[in-house]
């Protein structure tokens, strides 16, 4: 094998392993599914999510999941007590995913609805109704 080629070839193997491992990450990522530093940062924050996370739902369980619990996050943020206990934690945390889907229509994908969500349903819009009575006799 020539010098040259050799030289090169330990050149090119005392890379820094950290090139393009992040073109790597998200050519291995399962398609739908959220970015996993995004999905750290959105349980840290539950603020961080955004309109692309709520559009990006049906393509994949993971993002559905990172949805429900950022949903349900925001639903236990202390301006929502109130609602809570007139509500019940489930139909506030519907309420704002409501109220989330209704803010993103027209939106960027990395618009973050959160804030303005939790505002409209501790004012009193986008509140998830209890089912009638009469739907629970077959």
């Amino acid at each position: 094998m020539p010098r040259r080629l050799v030289v090169g070839l330990i050149a090119l193997a005392a890379l820094p392993a950290g090139c393009g491992e992040e073109e790597q990450r998200r050519a291995d990522r399962v398609p739908g599914t959220p970015d996993p530093a995004h999905a750290k940062a959105v349980d840290r924050d539950p603020y961080a999510v955004t309109c692309g996370d709520l559009a990006r739902q049906p393509e994949h369980m993971e993002s559905q999941k990172l949805v429900i619990r950022a949903e349900f996050a925001l639903a236990r943020e202390p301006v929502l007590r109130k609602r809570v206990r007139a509500m019940t934690e489930n139909r506030v945390g519907r309420s704002v995913y409501w109220a989330m889907t209704d803010l993103c229509k027209g939106q960027e994908a990395s618009f973050t609805p959160g804030e303005q969500a939790v505002e409209a349903v501790r004012q009193g819009k986008y509140l998830v109704q209890p089912r009638p009575e009469a739907w629970n006799h077959p």
